[in-house]
């Protein structure tokens, strides 16, 4: 069963007075994402920190690979026999206190070309509530999927974000798959390309989990509002006030970015476009530069403009 929101008031009241809250609600370059009841917070595609409420105080973590401090002078540790001559300089390879600054540089060699992208848009779109979304029945499906190369089971579908947008003049729920433009799911010699089978099952899901999504994200909202005020996009503040106003739009947008003047206009590309726009129409949205990457997303998008 889909499910996000945090419906327990005493965390929402322990995050605002957590003395790192603040710190993380100021950065812009963190994205808040709000789960069941936890909260896991983004940097360029990766999962700093995850939060939660545990015997009436928080409990966060880190995956270990954060703290590991990238180190460019002297990266090597030598022996000492059989035992390696750490001791002296663990100070050095690990962060041994709470640092943001410290774990986004430590995330940032783990980003992928592509969340970075996406990273750009959603610094670009306040209207984006939620990042990395799990689409799945199993509620334990998203902290599954984290560590999938240690489980012996495939990760479930995962679609890149969602926005709140208006739709026949009220707010609504979109979501949104994002790829650049060499991702091999956008290209097909024979056939269809991948992409297409991906959002039809995308879009089932939506479909039949409609009445869930709308009732997480009318949560997500109001938790966004009352965590981070001063960061939210007019139409999540409308969700949170009125949330009975939201709306689901089951169709998935295809967001495409990363690529130059050149290659737009190259005649190999231009096939493959011509194949996802007859299928997608106006849900197709490219843009060369993912920063400032708005339309269709916050801004409205004109098909004719593609």
């Amino acid at each position: 069963m889909f499910d996000r929101g945090i419906n327990n008031p005493e965390f929402v009241e322990a995050l605002k007075t957590w003395n790192h809250w603040d710190e993380i609600v100021r950065d812009k370059e963190l994205f808040i994402a709000i789960r069941t009841e936890y909260v896991s917070i983004y940097y360029q595609g990766c999962s700093l920190l995850k939060i939660e409420y545990k015997n009436g105080k928080l409990f966060s973590e880190t995956h270990y690979k954060y703290l590991i401090r990238p180190i460019w002078k002297n990266p090597y540790v030598s022996w000492k026999e059989d035992s390696p001559n750490i001791q002296g300089r663990l100070d050095k390879l690990t962060i041994d206190k709470f640092d943001i600054d410290s774990l986004k540089k430590s995330s940032s060699w783990y980003a992928e070309a592509e969340k970075e992208g996406v990273h750009k848009i959603l610094k670009s779109n306040g209207n984006i509530v939620d990042v990395e979304i799990a689409l799945s029945s199993e509620p334990e499906a998203e902290a599954d999927s984290a560590e999938r190369s240690t489980k012996n089971r495939p990760a479930p579908d995962r679609i890149d974000f969602a926005a709140i947008r208006t739709n026949g003049g009220k707010p609504c729920i979109v979501f949104f798959e994002a790829k650049r433009f060499d991702n091999g799911d956008l290209k097909a010699r024979n056939g269809e390309p991948r992409v297409f089978d991906q959002i039809k099952r995308y879009e089932t899901f939506i479909r039949n989990n409609q009445l869930r999504i709308e009732e997480s994200y009318r949560a997500v909202c109001r938790n966004l509002v009352d965590l981070a005020p001063d960061r939210q996009d007019p139409l999540v503040k409308a969700v949170a006030a009125s949330p009975g106003l939201l709306t689901v739009d089951s169709e998935v947008r295809l967001v495409v970015f990363g690529y130059d003047r050149d290659e737009d206009k190259g005649e190999v590309w231009n096939k493959h476009k011509m194949t996802l726009s007859g299928r997608l129409g106006g849900r197709l949205l490219m843009r060369g530069d993912a920063r400032n990457f708005t339309k269709g997303i916050s801004e409205e998008f004109m098909e004719s403009a593609a």
